[in-house]
Order: structure tokens, then C-alpha cells, then sequence
């Protein structure tokens, strides 16, 4: 059924909003953490899942690097206990909520400054479709504040709106801005996860 959805596309904007200004007014209170911390780049995270449901898991990190020091086999997978930012905030459950049953690793990204992916793709192999993404950008996150490379060509988004992205595809994102904001959902890839993607394509 994956490749079913890519039929529509590979960027696909859903009918599925928040109120940004709420939202920002909520997560914004939060102390955010920097994001794969063992490389200097200026980006930093906010776990709406994490291990434990705790602000101070390791679902920040990069889990194959922390997989590899510790003898431990974490994967997307690991991270479904709700953090106090799921419960406290009623516009990310809103996001959240079509997609409960099947979330895996989830959280807010601010780009600031100078903050980056580089080119990459998001699955390296080639075998079944185990999850997926769902990015909602909140703020900032059109050029030129930041870039979104999608296959080298920079995505435009509306702001608050959730978007099936097939990330299996090349992408990047460079920030000129401190305030990008985007909330990243790993999806488990499923008939039902998917059939809910497909409920919810914003027909234009």
C-alpha cells in the first residue's frame, strides 16, 4: 500500500491543522535540548515520545551512534511513551491524534542559525517500508528563512499543515533563521496507517 500512496505524490499536504500561535505559546516554555548532540550543529529538539516519557531520553541522539556505544538494538520503534509535551498541549494531540495508534519516534526540531541536514536519504535499503514520516512545519520553514531540499528543489509549505514527505528520496534543510520549527512524526507503515494517510489528502 506504500507504493499505492506515492501514486499521489511524494509531498502530499493532509487536511489536518493546528493553531500555530497556540501551539508556539505552549512548546516554546519548554527547555529544548540540542539535537544529536555529538555533532555541532545548531539544531535542537523537543520529544513529544520518548523511552520513557522523560525530557532527557536519548531519542535526540542519533540512535545508530548511541546503539553503537552502548551494545543496546534501539530503534523508531522505542520511543512511543508520551512526554508532558503530548499531554499538555491540546494543538500537538490534535497532529497526534489520527496517527496514535501507529507513532513511533516523535518530536519537535528548531533549526536556528546555520542549522542543517546535509543531503541523505532516510531509509538505505531496499526491502519493506517499516515507517514513515509526517512533517507539520509550525514556523519559518520556507525559504528564505530556511530551505527544505526536496531532490534539489526547495519545498514550500503552509505553515500548521501536516504533509506525508517520502523521505526515502533525497532531501536536506539549511536554516537562516533561529525560529524554524517543525514537528517530525515516524509513522509505523501499516494498511491502516496508510489507508488513514490516504482519508486524509487535502483534495484541491
Amino acid at each position: 500500500m506504500y507504493n499505492n500512496l506515492l501514486t499521489f505524490g511524494d509531498i502530499i499536504e493532509l487536511d489536518l491543522s493546528c493553531d500555530t500561535s497556540q501551539l508556539l505559546n505552549n512548546i516554546l516554555k519548554y527547555d529544548w535540548l540540542k539535537y544529536n548532540p555529538r555533532k555541532d550543529i545548531n539544531r535542537y529538539g523537543l520529544s513529544v515520545t520518548s523511552l520513557d516519557g522523560k525530557l532527557t531520553g536519548i531519542d535526540l541522539d542519533s540512535i545508530s551512534e548511541y546503539n553503537k556505544e552502548n551494545n543496546t538494538s534501539y530503534n523508531e520503534s522505542s520511543f512511543r511513551t508520551f512526554t508532558e509535551v503530548y499531554y499538555n498541549c491540546k494543538e500537538t494531540r490534535k497532529l497526534i491524534e489520527p496517527f496514535k495508534p501507529w507513532l513511533w519516534r516523535t518530536h519537535f526540531l528548531n533549526f536556528r542559525k546555520g542549522g542543517y541536514f546535509p543531503p541523505h536519504r532516510d531509509m538505505r535499503r531496499i526491502d519493506e517500508q517499516d515507517s514513515f514520516r509526517i512533517l507539520v512545519p509550525i514556523r519559518g520553514c520556507n525559504v528564505p528563512e530556511l530551505y527544505f531540499m526536496y531532490e534539489e528543489k526547495p519545498l514550500h509549505f503552509n505553515m500548521g499543515y501536516a504533509y506525508f514527505v517520502n523521505t526515502n528520496k533525497m532531501h536536506s534543510i539549511f536554516s537562516y533563521s533561529d525560529k524554524s520549527c517543525m514537528l517530525v512524526m515516524n509513522v509505523e507503515s501499516n494498511n491502516e496507517s496508510i489507508k488513514k494517510v490516504g482519508d486524509l489528502i487535502r483534495w484541491k
